[in-house]
C-alpha cells in the first residue's frame, strides 16, 4: 500500500480546499484559465457512456468538496492502490519506490487543489488519473530520471499484474519491455477495465486515437511474447 500523503492527515485536506474556494470567489477568475481548471474541464466533459458515476461517489464528491477530513480518508482508501498501480505502470519497470510515492504525493495534491473546479461528469478516478498521467509524464521527461528508467528493464515488485492471462516470467518480461505509453494504455484497460472513453479523458485524446494505440499496443505485447518462446 502506498504512504498516505501528508495532505490527507490532520486538518491539511480542508485547508486546501477552503483556501482554494475563497480564492476562486475573490478573485472572480474564468475557471478555464487556470491550469488546474483546464484538466478538471477536460475530464469532466468525457462521456462515460458506458457506465455513470455511482451516487455514493456523487456523495463523496460533494463531501470532499466541502473539505471533510473523514471523506478524504474515504477517497484514499478506495482509489490510492488504483492509482498506485497506474503511476507504476505509467512510470515503467525502472522506476524507483520513491518516485512513484513523489508522483503520488503531487497527485493527491493536485486533486485536493482541483475540486473546486471539477464538475463531476467523469468519475473521481478518471479524474485523478488524468492528473497522475501528467505528473509522470513530467516525470520522466526529467533528464537524469528519464535516463535512469530507460537502463533497467526489472519490474518493480510490487508491480499491479500484467494486462493479459498469462502470469509467467515470459510474460512480465514482454510487458516490462514495451514502450511506457502501451503499457499505460494496456495497464487501463485491461487491469482497471476503464472505457475507451474514460481513457481518452486520462491521456487527453481522442476515443479513436486510443483505440489505434491499444491495437498497436496489443500487436507490440503478442510480438514480444512470442519472441519470448
Amino acid at each position: 500500500m502506498p504512504v498516505e500523503p501528508a495532505i490527507f492527515r490532520g486538518d491539511g485536506f480542508r485547508s486546501l480546499v477552503a483556501t482554494n474556494d475563497r480564492e476562486l470567489s475573490r478573485e472572480g477568475i474564468d475557471r478555464d484559465r487556470r491550469p488546474m481548471a483546464n484538466v478538471a474541464a477536460r475530464v469532466s466533459l468525457a462521456e462515460d457512456g458506458a457506465r455513470s458515476r455511482p451516487s455514493a461517489e456523487a456523495m463523496l464528491l460533494e463531501r470532499l468538496r466541502r473539505g471533510d477530513r473523514d471523506a478524504a480518508g474515504e477517497f484514499y482508501d478506495r482509489y490510492a492502490a488504483r492509482i498506485h498501480r497506474f503511476i507504476l505502470h505509467a512510470l515503467g519497470p525502472g522506476a524507483s519506490p520513491q518516485d512513484a510515492e513523489d508522483v503520488m504525493h503531487e497527485t493527491f495534491i493536485a486533486v485536493a487543489e482541483g475540486l473546486p473546479y471539477f464538475r463531476g461528469d467523469s468519475t473521481l478516478f478518471t479524474f485523478a488519473c488524468a492528473i497522475a498521467h501528467r505528473k509522470a509524464m513530467s516525470l520522466m521527461r526529467t533528464g537524469a530520471r528519464r535516463a535512469r528508467i530507460a537502463s533497467t528493464m526489472s519490474a518493480p515488485e510490487d508491480a499491479a499484474p500484467d494486462p493479459s492471462s498469462g502470469r509467467d516470467e515470459a510474460t512480465r518480461r514482454a510487458f516490462a519491455a514495451l514502450k511506457p505509453d502501451y503499457r499505460e494504455v494496456l495497464h487501463l484497460k485491461y487491469v482497471e477495465e476503464a472505457t475507451t472513453a474514460e481513457i481518452a479523458a486520462i491521456l487527453r485524446t481522442s476515443e479513436h486515437a486510443i483505440e489505434s494505440k491499444l491495437k498497436r499496443a496489443r500487436s507490440a505485447l503478442r510480438r514480444r511474447l512470442e519472441a519470448e518462446r
